[in-house]
Protein backbone atom coordinates (compact mmCIF):
# COMPACT_ATOMS: atom_id res chain seq x y z
CA UNK A 1 0.00 0.00 0.00
CA UNK A 2 1.63 3.66 -1.19
CA UNK A 3 0.65 5.94 1.92
CA UNK A 4 -0.18 9.33 0.91
CA UNK A 5 1.26 12.81 1.65
CA UNK A 6 -0.63 13.78 4.28
CA UNK A 7 -2.31 11.16 7.22
CA UNK A 8 -5.12 11.38 9.86
CA UNK A 9 -4.06 10.31 12.98
CA UNK A 10 -6.51 8.96 15.14
CA UNK A 11 -5.16 7.26 18.53
CA UNK A 12 -8.02 7.91 20.90
CA UNK A 13 -11.98 7.97 20.42
CA UNK A 14 -12.39 9.20 23.70
CA UNK A 15 -12.88 12.96 24.54
CA UNK A 16 -13.96 14.98 27.75
CA UNK A 17 -16.80 16.63 25.57
CA UNK A 18 -19.72 15.36 23.71
CA UNK A 19 -20.19 17.19 21.24
CA UNK A 20 -23.31 16.54 18.51
CA UNK A 21 -21.63 16.67 15.63
CA UNK A 22 -18.44 14.88 16.62
CA UNK A 23 -17.21 12.68 12.93
CA UNK A 24 -14.43 11.18 15.04
CA UNK A 25 -13.99 7.73 16.18
CA UNK A 26 -16.70 6.69 18.56
CA UNK A 27 -15.97 7.50 22.35
CA UNK A 28 -15.92 4.21 24.09
CA UNK A 29 -13.45 2.69 21.73
CA UNK A 30 -10.42 1.72 23.28
CA UNK A 31 -7.06 3.92 22.62
CA UNK A 32 -4.51 3.05 20.68
CA UNK A 33 -1.38 1.71 22.75
CA UNK A 34 1.67 3.72 23.26
CA UNK A 35 3.55 0.76 21.10
CA UNK A 36 1.11 0.70 18.27
CA UNK A 37 1.33 4.53 17.98
CA UNK A 38 4.88 4.81 18.14
CA UNK A 39 5.22 1.86 15.47
CA UNK A 40 2.90 3.67 13.24
CA UNK A 41 4.61 7.06 14.09
CA UNK A 42 7.78 5.25 12.90
CA UNK A 43 6.21 4.02 9.49
CA UNK A 44 4.88 7.06 8.54
CA UNK A 45 8.53 8.51 8.75
CA UNK A 46 10.06 5.76 6.90
CA UNK A 47 7.34 6.04 3.79
CA UNK A 48 8.22 9.94 3.84
CA UNK A 49 4.86 11.00 4.42
CA UNK A 50 4.94 14.91 4.19
CA UNK A 51 2.33 15.71 7.22
CA UNK A 52 0.17 14.40 9.86
CA UNK A 53 -3.22 15.46 11.79
CA UNK A 54 -3.16 14.07 15.18
CA UNK A 55 -6.50 13.69 16.36
CA UNK A 56 -9.42 11.99 18.22
CA UNK A 57 -11.64 11.90 20.27
CA UNK A 58 -9.13 14.24 22.71
CA UNK A 59 -5.36 13.76 21.94
CA UNK A 60 -4.57 15.48 24.93
CA UNK A 61 -6.06 13.10 26.99
CA UNK A 62 -3.20 10.13 25.71
CA UNK A 63 -0.65 9.75 28.34
CA UNK A 64 1.98 9.37 25.76
CA UNK A 65 1.41 12.20 23.44
CA UNK A 66 4.10 14.38 24.12
CA UNK A 67 6.39 11.11 22.79
CA UNK A 68 4.11 10.30 20.25
CA UNK A 69 4.77 14.06 18.92
CA UNK A 70 8.33 13.80 19.05
CA UNK A 71 8.30 10.52 17.21
CA UNK A 72 6.57 12.34 14.46
CA UNK A 73 8.84 15.02 14.11
CA UNK A 74 11.77 13.14 14.03
CA UNK A 75 13.85 12.89 10.97
CA UNK A 76 17.41 12.43 9.57
CA UNK A 77 19.53 16.04 9.84
CA UNK A 78 19.26 15.64 5.93
CA UNK A 79 15.64 15.78 5.80
CA UNK A 80 13.13 17.97 6.15
CA UNK A 81 10.40 17.26 9.30
CA UNK A 82 6.98 16.45 8.37
CA UNK A 83 4.44 18.93 9.18
CA UNK A 84 2.59 17.77 13.02
CA UNK A 85 -0.93 19.24 13.86
CA UNK A 86 -2.58 18.68 16.97
CA UNK A 87 -6.54 18.77 16.36
CA UNK A 88 -7.58 19.67 20.30
CA UNK A 89 -10.64 20.84 21.87
CA UNK A 90 -8.58 23.13 24.15
CA UNK A 91 -9.31 22.07 27.43
CA UNK A 92 -5.96 20.79 28.34
CA UNK A 93 -4.30 21.84 31.02
CA UNK A 94 -1.31 24.64 29.84
CA UNK A 95 1.64 22.03 31.47
CA UNK A 96 0.41 19.34 28.99
CA UNK A 97 0.52 21.41 25.93
CA UNK A 98 3.65 23.17 26.81
CA UNK A 99 4.96 19.67 26.73
CA UNK A 100 3.91 19.11 23.29
CA UNK A 101 4.06 22.11 21.57
CA UNK A 102 7.42 22.42 20.69
CA UNK A 103 6.89 19.79 18.19
CA UNK A 104 3.87 21.08 16.68
CA UNK A 105 3.92 23.10 13.10
CA UNK A 106 0.22 23.71 14.16
CA UNK A 107 -2.14 23.73 16.27
CA UNK A 108 -6.13 22.85 15.82
CA UNK A 109 -8.68 24.72 17.83
CA UNK A 110 -12.37 25.17 17.86
CA UNK A 111 -14.62 27.88 18.93
CA UNK A 112 -18.51 27.69 17.02
CA UNK A 113 -20.08 30.83 17.89
CA UNK A 114 -20.21 34.38 19.30
CA UNK A 115 -23.39 33.68 21.23
CA UNK A 116 -22.35 32.20 24.07
CA UNK A 117 -25.85 30.13 24.09
CA UNK A 118 -25.00 28.66 20.60
CA UNK A 119 -21.52 27.53 21.53
CA UNK A 120 -22.74 25.43 24.55
CA UNK A 121 -25.12 23.69 22.81
CA UNK A 122 -22.46 22.23 20.37
CA UNK A 123 -19.05 22.32 22.42
CA UNK A 124 -20.74 20.15 25.48
CA UNK A 125 -19.21 18.80 28.17
CA UNK A 126 -17.08 20.96 30.01
CA UNK A 127 -17.60 24.90 30.53
CA UNK A 128 -16.68 27.60 30.25
CA UNK A 129 -15.09 25.90 26.91
CA UNK A 130 -14.88 28.99 24.63
CA UNK A 131 -12.63 30.97 27.37
CA UNK A 132 -10.81 28.16 27.93
CA UNK A 133 -10.12 28.02 24.11
CA UNK A 134 -9.14 31.49 24.14
CA UNK A 135 -7.30 32.05 26.70
CA UNK A 136 -4.58 28.75 24.94
CA UNK A 137 -5.19 30.89 21.90
CA UNK A 138 -3.20 34.19 23.71
CA UNK A 139 -0.47 31.88 25.48
CA UNK A 140 0.20 30.30 21.55
CA UNK A 141 0.90 33.74 20.14
CA UNK A 142 2.51 34.78 23.06
CA UNK A 143 4.75 32.29 24.10
CA UNK A 144 4.87 29.87 21.04
CA UNK A 145 4.98 31.95 17.83
CA UNK A 146 6.63 29.34 15.82
CA UNK A 147 3.28 27.14 16.12
CA UNK A 148 0.32 28.31 13.66
CA UNK A 149 -3.31 28.29 14.51
CA UNK A 150 -5.93 27.66 12.46
CA UNK A 151 -9.15 28.29 14.24
CA UNK A 152 -12.28 25.94 12.89
CA UNK A 153 -15.94 26.41 13.12
CA UNK A 154 -18.25 24.02 12.50
CA UNK A 155 -21.71 25.48 10.89
CA UNK A 156 -24.89 23.82 12.02
CA UNK A 157 -28.79 24.93 12.24
CA UNK A 158 -27.88 25.78 16.01
CA UNK A 159 -24.97 28.92 15.17
CA UNK A 160 -26.16 30.02 11.64
CA UNK A 161 -26.50 33.30 13.45
CA UNK A 162 -23.12 33.68 15.60
CA UNK A 163 -20.76 31.74 13.60
CA UNK A 164 -19.86 34.30 11.33
CA UNK A 165 -18.68 36.78 14.38
CA UNK A 166 -16.10 34.46 15.89
CA UNK A 167 -13.65 36.71 15.31
CA UNK A 168 -15.20 39.27 17.36
CA UNK A 169 -14.86 37.04 20.47
CA UNK A 170 -10.50 37.94 19.82
CA UNK A 171 -10.28 41.84 20.10
CA UNK A 172 -6.68 41.84 19.74
CA UNK A 173 -5.32 41.73 16.14
CA UNK A 174 -2.21 40.03 17.77
CA UNK A 175 -3.81 36.86 18.98
CA UNK A 176 -5.99 35.95 15.34
CA UNK A 177 -5.38 32.88 13.81
CA UNK A 178 -3.22 32.30 10.70
CA UNK A 179 -5.95 30.37 9.04
CA UNK A 180 -10.11 30.32 9.73
CA UNK A 181 -11.90 27.62 8.56
CA UNK A 182 -15.48 26.94 8.20
CA UNK A 183 -16.87 23.65 7.95
CA UNK A 184 -19.88 21.89 6.52
CA UNK A 185 -20.95 19.67 9.34
CA UNK A 186 -20.76 15.82 8.13
CA UNK A 187 -23.04 13.52 9.06
CA UNK A 188 -20.90 10.67 10.50
CA UNK A 189 -20.64 9.08 13.63
CA UNK A 190 -22.13 11.31 16.24
CA UNK A 191 -22.93 13.87 13.17
CA UNK A 192 -25.18 10.94 11.65
CA UNK A 193 -26.89 10.35 15.18
CA UNK A 194 -27.84 14.25 15.04
CA UNK A 195 -28.09 15.26 11.50
CA UNK A 196 -31.92 15.31 11.76
CA UNK A 197 -31.86 18.78 14.11
CA UNK A 198 -28.08 20.47 12.87
CA UNK A 199 -27.91 19.70 9.24
CA UNK A 200 -28.26 23.17 7.34
CA UNK A 201 -29.31 23.01 3.90
CA UNK A 202 -26.57 24.15 1.19
CA UNK A 203 -27.67 27.50 0.33
CA UNK A 204 -27.88 28.43 4.32
CA UNK A 205 -24.90 27.08 4.43
CA UNK A 206 -23.24 29.03 1.78
CA UNK A 207 -25.17 32.25 3.02
CA UNK A 208 -23.16 31.74 6.32
CA UNK A 209 -19.59 31.60 4.66
CA UNK A 210 -20.00 34.66 2.55
CA UNK A 211 -20.53 36.49 5.86
CA UNK A 212 -17.73 34.53 7.02
CA UNK A 213 -15.75 36.07 4.18
CA UNK A 214 -16.68 39.59 5.02
CA UNK A 215 -15.55 39.03 8.90
CA UNK A 216 -11.92 37.39 7.53
CA UNK A 217 -11.94 39.68 5.06
CA UNK A 218 -12.32 42.67 7.34
CA UNK A 219 -9.94 41.56 10.28
CA UNK A 220 -7.51 40.27 7.39
CA UNK A 221 -7.43 36.33 8.26
CA UNK A 222 -7.16 33.88 6.00
CA UNK A 223 -10.12 31.87 5.32
CA UNK A 224 -10.80 28.41 4.29
CA UNK A 225 -14.32 26.55 3.67
CA UNK A 226 -14.42 22.66 3.87
CA UNK A 227 -17.63 21.61 2.09
CA UNK A 228 -19.16 17.79 2.07
CA UNK A 229 -18.98 17.46 -1.49
CA UNK A 230 -14.62 17.95 -1.28
CA UNK A 231 -14.60 15.29 1.14
CA UNK A 232 -14.17 12.58 -1.06
CA UNK A 233 -10.69 11.14 -2.12
CA UNK A 234 -8.93 13.60 0.60
CA UNK A 235 -8.48 11.76 3.78
CA UNK A 236 -6.53 8.98 4.77
CA UNK A 237 -7.73 8.13 8.53
CA UNK A 238 -5.77 5.49 10.99
CA UNK A 239 -8.60 5.13 13.62
CA UNK A 240 -7.83 3.81 17.34
CA UNK A 241 -7.99 -0.14 16.43
CA UNK A 242 -5.62 0.83 13.69
CA UNK A 243 -7.96 0.28 11.29
CA UNK A 244 -7.85 2.88 7.38
CA UNK A 245 -10.77 4.90 6.98
CA UNK A 246 -11.40 6.32 4.23
CA UNK A 247 -13.99 8.42 2.15
CA UNK A 248 -15.73 8.04 -1.25
CA UNK A 249 -19.06 9.38 -2.93
CA UNK A 250 -20.69 6.34 -0.80
CA UNK A 251 -19.33 8.12 2.31
CA UNK A 252 -16.68 6.21 4.53
CA UNK A 253 -15.26 3.27 4.12
CA UNK A 254 -13.16 1.01 6.40
CA UNK A 255 -10.60 -0.78 4.50
CA UNK A 256 -8.81 -2.82 7.34
CA UNK A 257 -5.94 -3.07 9.69
CA UNK A 258 -3.24 -0.27 8.71
CA UNK A 259 -0.53 -3.10 9.16
CA UNK A 260 -1.75 -5.33 7.30
CA UNK A 261 -2.91 -3.21 4.26
CA UNK A 262 0.72 -2.17 3.95
CA UNK A 263 2.38 -5.89 3.70
CA UNK A 264 -0.35 -6.49 1.00
CA UNK A 265 -2.19 -5.40 -1.83
CA UNK A 266 -4.91 -2.51 -1.16
CA UNK A 267 -7.04 -0.07 -2.85
CA UNK A 268 -6.31 2.62 -1.04
CA UNK A 269 -4.26 3.96 -3.56
CA UNK A 270 -6.85 4.62 -5.39
CA UNK A 271 -9.51 5.63 -3.26
CA UNK A 272 -7.14 8.66 -1.53
CA UNK A 273 -6.56 11.26 -4.56
CA UNK A 274 -3.10 12.51 -4.31
CA UNK A 275 -4.23 16.21 -5.76
CA UNK A 276 -7.51 16.26 -3.20
CA UNK A 277 -4.90 14.97 -0.54
CA UNK A 278 -2.26 17.52 -1.07
CA UNK A 279 -4.73 20.43 -1.66
CA UNK A 280 -6.51 20.04 1.04
CA UNK A 281 -4.12 19.73 3.70
CA UNK A 282 -2.01 22.37 2.06
CA UNK A 283 -4.66 25.09 1.92
CA UNK A 284 -5.91 24.39 5.87
CA UNK A 285 -1.94 24.45 6.84
CA UNK A 286 -0.59 26.50 4.54
CA UNK A 287 3.13 27.65 4.07
CA UNK A 288 3.27 31.39 5.40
Amino acid sequence: MQLPSFVDLRPIGRCNLSCPFCFGPRHEVPSMTRETALRIASVLQQNSVRGVVVSGGEPTLLPYLAELSAELRSAPPSETPMKLVLSTNGLAPLPVMERVLPHLSWVALPLESADETEHRQLRTGAAPHRDRVLRLLREIRQHHRYVRVKLGTVVTRRNTAGASRVLDLIEDDKWLPDVWKIYQMSETSYGADNGDWLSVEEMEFEEVVARCRRTAADRGVRLEVYRNSTRSGSYFFIDPDCTVVVIDEKGERRLGDFFSLLAGESPAADVVLAERNVGNFMKTYPEL
